[in-house]
């Protein structure tokens, strides 16, 4: 199945999405969407085009399309990319209260400044220091506040020559410019297939290809163990995205993700964390997507560069 195909089937639902102000759409009842967008209150709106039958069969073709396997019995999950780069996420079945939760999570292009997430030049200049000298960085926040976003700014900030190698499980980083990089895909699914590898895989290949920078665009419970390993090989340039409420938290995130994961390590991570880990830029998300960087916070040397939007 071809692109034109894919974006062919998906039109209903590129209706709503193909808003540049458009920050997410969403479905969790039949032939109703959600949208939310940045210059507008929340919506509720009616789609009696869109029930849960039509998103049922867009995800079967975009399985089909990704080399994925799609069934409500065994397979009821579903995490791609949209040609356009869209996030699409679909849950089916009876881990839903009514059978289905979908969402597309919008990557719309447009230049970011860094003013427009709240800061002023003499944590711009920090901020190019930091990249400068590849500090290990983590970008820390509650869902959807544009943490990868941020760490793609973060990125267009080397140049192009520089050995990126980028790990991820549904495409969002932009590596296309890096032509000495390399972008890596793990399978968020090992039962889904498509040949993708996993993530421990994913990291012997990375250690054998000499990175000059090593990317995370998410720390999940599948990959933090692979996230950490590749932090202690003395990486430089090491980045990440983390869900967390706080700073003072993500290293609580980290030490979730390995005990759900059921690995072990033979330190607590707060000893790895804190000794490899440069700084931790935090995204706090206000009203109408407005977002910004509030804290910015020192791990080695135990201190607040930015708090709750104020130098320190």
């Amino acid at each position: 199945m071809s692109d034109a195909l894919i974006m062919k089937l998906m039109e209903p639902l590129a209706e709503f999405y193909s808003d540049p102000n458009v920050v997410e759409v969403r479905q969790m009842r039949p032939r109703k969407l959600i949208m939310e967008h940045r210059k507008a209150d929340l919506q509720l709106i009616d789609t009696p085009n869109i029930g849960f039958t039509e998103i049922r069969r867009i995800c079967q073709a975009l399985a089909n399309y990704n080399g994925l396997k799609f069934s409500e019995d065994t397979n009821s999950n579903l995490s791609v990319s949209l040609p356009e780069r869209h996030r699409f996420e679909c849950l089916t079945g009876p881990s839903t209260l009514n059978g289905l939760s979908m969402s597309v999570r919008c990557k719309h292009p447009f230049e970011i400044k860094f003013e427009d997430l709240g800061l002023r030049q003499m944590i711009i200049d920090y901020i190019g220091e930091a990249m400068q000298n590849q500090w290990n960085i983590a970008i820390s926040g509650s869902t959807n506040t544009g943490k990868t976003t941020f760490l793609n700014k973060l990125l267009g900030l080397l140049p192009s020559q520089e050995r990126v190698v980028s790990c991820e499980d549904t495409p969002e980083l932009e590596i296309e410019r890096f032509w000495n990089g390399s972008a890596l895909f793990a399978s968020r699914d090992t039962s889904q297939g498509a040949g993708l590898r996993t993530w421990p895989q994913l990291f012997d290949h990375m250690m054998r290809i000499s990175p000059d920078r090593i990317i995370f665009s998410e720390v999940s419970v599948q990959n933090t163990f692979s996230a950490l390993n590749a932090l202690n090989t003395g990486a430089k340039g090491w980045m990440c995205t983390v869900h967390a409420d706080r700073p003072e938290m993500v290293v609580e995130r980290f030490q979730n993700n390995i005990d759900w994961s059921g690995m072990t390590l033979s330190k607590p991570i707060s000893e790895y964390f804190d000794t490899l880990v440069d700084v931790i830029f935090h995204i706090t998300r206000f009203d109408r997507g407005v977002r910004h960087v509030t804290d910015i916070y020192e791990v080695k040397n135990d201190r607040y560069i930015l708090k709750n939007g104020k130098p320190q």
